[in-house]
């Protein structure tokens, strides 16, 4: 029986257990301006209302400056449904916690369009782990090849409007 090829794009799933602890260590981190310093210039705590809970939800998560004035979160983590037609959120950035507006885009080829322009300035070989995707070709995959992994995978994108601006 001969196995089918890995797909151009692929979603990591990095291990739970570990995570876990890396994700109480982060927390604590990233609550205090004190403490926030480097790690703070690339990660945030992203509080969400889970929507079948109710619970407020805080995950750390990579962000990078979008250039118009938001924040841009890439993920394929399943919170990121939490944000269906929720946008009032809130983040902890470089230790403040400040009210921010959410848009979640779920759409193929708007996906599909960021992360193509995100490889090609990070070149493929060093984008795949600064975006949690693995790039099983010898090339910036396509734009056809980056929306079916966004499909299947659930590639998504979070651009945050964060009160007061993003600094």
């Amino acid at each position: 029986m001969a196995s089918s090829p890995r797909p151009a794009v692929q979603r990591i799933r990095p291990p739970k257990a570990p995570y876990r602890v890396v994700n109480r260590v982060m927390r604590w981190l990233l609550t205090d301006p004190a403490r926030a310093g480097r790690v703070g210039r690339h990660l945030l705590l992203l509080h969400v209302t889970g929507r079948r809970t109710g619970r407020e939800l805080v995950f750390p998560v990579a962000y990078r400056d979008n250039g118009d004035g938001r924040l841009l979160v890439l993920t394929n983590s399943p919170w990121r449904v939490n944000l269906r037609d929720r946008p009032d959120v809130a983040v902890t950035l470089l230790g403040r916690h400040r009210p921010a507006r959410a848009e979640l885009v779920e759409d193929p080829d708007r996906v599909a369009t960021a992360y193509r322009t995100l490889i090609e300035a990070a070149g493929h070989r060093r984008a795949g782990r600064r975006m949690g995707i693995r790039i099983n070709v010898p090339r910036t995959p396509t734009h056809d090849e980056l929306a079916e992994a966004s499909r299947r995978d659930g590639l998504a994108l979070v651009y945050l409007d964060v009160a007061g601006g993003a600094r």
